[in-house]
């Protein structure tokens, strides 16, 4: 099977995407390959195309765009010298690099925001096709929820999450979200009094404010963990369906709070 292959398998399924009008597209390399071994990843890292690599992968699916957005001070297209190490890595090491955003997020139970759910252990519905659903609270409090999404979040390489609302304010149905592209209102219209959300999915001055005025509790986690258990089930997806060795390679919270008590 070739990486091209693969790809086009991705365009049937996802029905839901605009494909003259979307991210997921191949980043570098020859689509012709033969495919020898998959790696899936939430992005592109340096450190994870040589896991990669080192575990026999010739195709890399990368979840965030294999670029990095650039610094204003650059000219449109203009490849940047950390961007240019990572490709000269690829073309040296044969790594083709495809991007699966726009059809991952959505398929239903096994894409980004219903594996999400599961890992959470949440027991509403599909999302199916949407960024946003809402279940049933687990526990009945901000300070609960905070606590028991972070026994939810460690696994997954993250050792705190951030709170906004009061603790012990009541909860009854939880909204959830993924990525930069979450809308909280749609949340409390579907029937939300509380929130989980991600770090890049929101800005304080906007929604954390907004949050704040409304008296709804938020809990926060990195953007990377969130998507985390969408991103197994893909490249376990993968191995199921076409019998090609697939690995998950996380990568885990970007960040450590550092605090004093």
């Amino acid at each position: 099977m070739t990486a091209q292959e693969l790809f086009d398998h991705f365009r049937k399924m996802g029905t839901w995407v605009n494909w003259n009008a979307t991210t997921d597209h191949f980043q570098i390399g020859d689509p012709n390959t033969e495919i020898k071994a998959v790696a899936v990843g939430w992005q592109a890292r340096l450190d994870a195309l040589k896991k990669a690599h080192a575990l026999g992968c010739n195709l890399f699916i990368t979840h965030e765009q294999f670029e990095y957005p650039e610094p204003q001070v650059a000219r449109k297209g203009e490849i940047q010298p950390y961007e240019a190490n990572k490709r000269r890595f690829c073309e040296e090491k044969g790594l083709v690099v495809f991007r699966c955003h726009d059809v991952w997020d959505r398929v239903p139970h096994i894409g980004i925001v219903d594996a999400w759910a599961a890992h959470l252990g949440l027991t509403g519905g599909s999302a199916g096709n949407a960024m946003e659903a809402v279940h049933p609270a687990p526990v009945s409090t901000l300070q609960e929820l905070a606590e028991y999404v972070l026994e939810k979040t460690k696994p997954l390489g993250q050792d705190s999450v951030e709170m906004v609302g009061d603790p012990k304010a009541k909860i009854t149905r939880v909204g959830i979200g993924c990525g930069a592209g979450t809308d909280y209102h749609k949340m409390v219209q579907l029937g939300a009094d509380a929130i989980i959300g991600t770090d890049d999915g929101m800005h304080y001055w906007a929604e954390g404010s907004w949050v704040l005025d409304k008296g709804l509790p938020l809990v926060l986690v990195n953007h990377t963990v969130a998507e985390e258990p969408g991103l197994k089930k893909l490249a376990e997806y993968i191995e199921s369906t076409f019998g090609i060795k697939a690995h998950h390679i996380p990568l885990g919270s970007m960040y450590r709070l550092v605090g004093r008590s």
